[in-house]
């Protein structure tokens, strides 16, 4: 199958040219989903021309003629509009040199460069998407990128599933090893951030909101995160996963706030201490322990239900009863958390936060504005004005869409509260809040999810980016915060079941998604156990950090000590290589006979039980004539099994069948052995 020593200037043959194109191919197909579309036909292209020069149609490109497409490669790049430091920029880079490479490759040194390459962008592909989707397709790309590296060795064609089903066994030899390092190689945090981009770097709440910006992030089902409750799981109306709390409103938009503290960090976002936090609350009822995996999004923000106190993983307490991360969720995320949902929060409020909960622009909205002293005036309470207008979303027409009218930038409050009253719960809890300043009563706007569906198979909650919601907190005196969702008094069934229900009526639930499972009913069993899966996969593999290890480690060896972590790892060492030596028959002398020759050998063999003995000064042609006479009955098949030996031996014409010939021979092994 090789030469000896497998030299590296030798020509690629025609055969390892198209498993080059193939593998090519396949590691780069899911990556163009994250970067430009175009640098697939550029592969194709550079491919085709590659093929069409080793058939002499076309001649070999110049270093003009390369240069050019270089730097129109490299412009293409440029007007693409991405980012220069960032991670698409580099894989968009190296992506571009493995299309173009085919142009030149020629000599297995040059196959050598695409392959190692490709293994490299093989791991970019996991800094863009974990999944355990991901991960099978990377099995896939490197078999098949494993199989290119044996066909350019070739120096004759072969078939393709000897070179796969030689690939996988190379894999396979190669897992042990992995399950080694995965145990027990130590868990660092990175050295290094790679730059992301704007472009789908972020995803899910912002720190920001518009009306309409929640509607928007409704039409998707892509996960947000995963919860596992420790005990009993809270009710449907119970799951508000608390992110940001938006304070300040310019007329249209809600931000966290346009005034920073005196650290330079906007307010909410700073690190508070245990004893901060304490302070802040008042502990009351039973507490909820859970462990959530948080998908990737490019942000901080970290949901939770609120207040929670106590925090395992990489993250901290910040203000607003706010969880935050260290770093941007670049990747899935394991906390376990426990929260208090009963317990009061900030039930002293200072002059401060009183001003930022109170703040509105100076003009704008007087319809609502009036609205609001009206109501109030005719209020004994400020209990009593909070049910007034809740009641009004309840009583009056008012209408949960996914379809709202677009509003006006210097009224929008009126536009919504008076005129159209149709809204999404951006709208809802929007102008919930203005109507309570306007009245003087503190309140905020709170963004995060709010429910979530129970998966059954894996006993976990599963919380999707349509689940995304907006609600109030009003601060009472007393009371601290309190939750409100002005949401529940138009679409209860939202709140107490989810948002599929809510808009069944509609039928806008999803409708830019043409391609959701979720749409598709008799797919919920299926999609189940896939989302399962996919769970048990971040949690045990993605979730693998350095807690895990060591958790892990105790549990199967007890206390640890370096010196024993060092005895049992070289243990599992000796033990990989010991099963290397048996199964690759390293300690037996290997079979160095190319096949067509043991062939032959196993038809003399045969020829032999049969009382025709060859001897060894017969050349095979004396011995098929000596045998067709001993052995008329089966003169065609002796006849027809050494001209196909004759072929495979001397006939350099027939390299490219060389397999089928093989397999003709076996054929007629088996015919003379009846």
């Amino acid at each position: 199958m090789f030469e000896k020593g497998f030299p590296q200037d030798k020509l690629i043959t025609y055969s390892g040219m198209l498993w080059l194109l193939a593998a090519q191919i396949v590691v780069m197909l899911p990556l163009i989903f994250y970067l430009p579309i175009w640098l697939l036909p550029i592969l194709i292209f550079s491919a085709v021309w590659r093929i069409r020069v080793m058939q002499g149609h076309n001649a070999q490109p110049g270093n003009f003629i390369k240069i050019i497409i270089g730097l129109l490669g490299l412009g293409a790049l440029a007007a693409s509009g991405i980012k220069v430091v960032s991670l698409d920029m580099m894989a968009s880079l190296l992506m571009l040199g493995f299309a173009y490479k085919a142009l030149e490759v020629i000599q297995r040194r040059d196959g050598m460069v695409v392959i190692l390459t490709g293994f490299v962008l093989i791991g970019v592909l996991f800094l863009y998407n974990q999944s355990m989707l991901i991960a099978l397709y990377g099995v896939l790309s490197m078999t098949v990128l494993t199989g290119a590296l044996i066909a350019i060795q070739q120096s004759k064609s072969y078939a393709i599933l000897p070179n796969l089903r030689l690939s996988s066994m190379m894999l396979l030899l190669c897992l042990p090893l992995m399950l080694l390092f995965f145990f027990f190689a130590p868990r660092f945090e990175p050295f290094w951030k790679v730059p992301q981009t704007s472009g789908h770097a972020k995803t899910g709440i912002s720190d920001s909101m518009t009306p309409g910006d929640i509607a928007e992030l409704s039409q998707s089902d892509d996960l947000a995160f995963s919860v596992k409750f420790e005990g009993k799981r809270p009710g449907q109306n119970e799951l508000y996963w608390r992110g940001l709390v938006l304070q300040h409103f310019d007329g249209k938009t809600w931000t966290q706030s346009d005034i920073p503290n005196g650290k330079g960090i906007k307010i909410g976002n700073d690190r508070l201490s245990e004893k901060q936090v304490a302070e802040s609350i008042v502990k009351r009822g039973d507490s909820v322990e859970y462990e959530v995996i948080y998908e990737k999004s490019g942000q901080p923000w970290l949901f939770a239900l609120t207040p929670v106190l106590e925090v395992k993983g990489r993250a901290f307490l910040g203000g607003d009863f706010r969880i935050i991360s260290y770093r941007d969720i670049n990747e899935p995320k394991l906390l376990k958390l426990t929260s208090y949902p009963k317990s009061l929060r900030g039930v002293e409020l200072s002059d401060y936060d009183r001003d930022l909960a109170l703040q509105l622009p100076d003009g704008g909205n007087q319809k609502s504005r009036l609205l609001a002293d009206r109501l109030m005036a005719s209020s004994a309470s400020k209990q009593e004005y909070i049910n007034r207008v809740l009641d009004r979303f309840r009583q009056d027409q008012y209408f949960y869409t996914l379809r709202p009218p677009t509003l006006g930038s210097e009224n929008s409050i009126d536009d919504f509260l008076i005129d159209s009253k149709r809204g999404f719960c951006a709208h809802y809890a929007g102008s919930f809040v203005f109507m309570m300043r306007a009245a003087g009563i503190p309140a905020r706007v709170v963004t995060g999810y709010q429910g979530g569906k129970w998966n059954e198979q894996g006993q976990f909650l599963a919380v999707h980016q349509f689940d995304a919601h907006a609600w109030t907190e009003v601060w009472l005196e007393g009371q601290g915060w309190v939750r409100f969702d002005p949401t529940a008094m138009v679409a209860p069934s939202r709140i107490e079941q989810n948002l599929e229900t809510a808009m069944e009526s509609e039928g806008s639930f999803l409708e830019d998604n043409f391609l959701s499972m979720s749409k598709i009913k008799w797919l919920d069993g299926i999609r189940e156990k896939i989302d399962s899966a996919q769970y048990a996969w971040r949690r045990h593999v993605l979730g693998y950090d350095k807690n895990a290890q060591q958790n892990f480690l105790k549990k199967m060896f007890g206390e640890l000590s370096v010196q024993k972590i060092g005895f049992i790892v070289g243990g599992l060492f000796a033990g990989i290589i010991l099963l290397w030596v048996m199964f690759l028959g390293l300690a037996r002398k290997r079979e160095t006979e190319a096949e067509e020759h043991q062939l032959y050998r196993r038809f003399c063999d045969l020829m032999a039980k049969k009382g025709v003995t060859r001897d060894l000064s017969q050349t095979p042609e004396t011995f098929r004539r000596f045998a067709m006479q001993e052995l008329p009955d089966l003169a065609g098949e002796i006849n027809s099994f050494t001209q196909t030996y004759s072929s495979v031996c001397y006939d350099p014409s027939i390299q490219s069948k060389h397999q089928s010939y093989i397999d003709d021979m076996k054929s007629l092994l088996k015919k003379l052995n009846r």
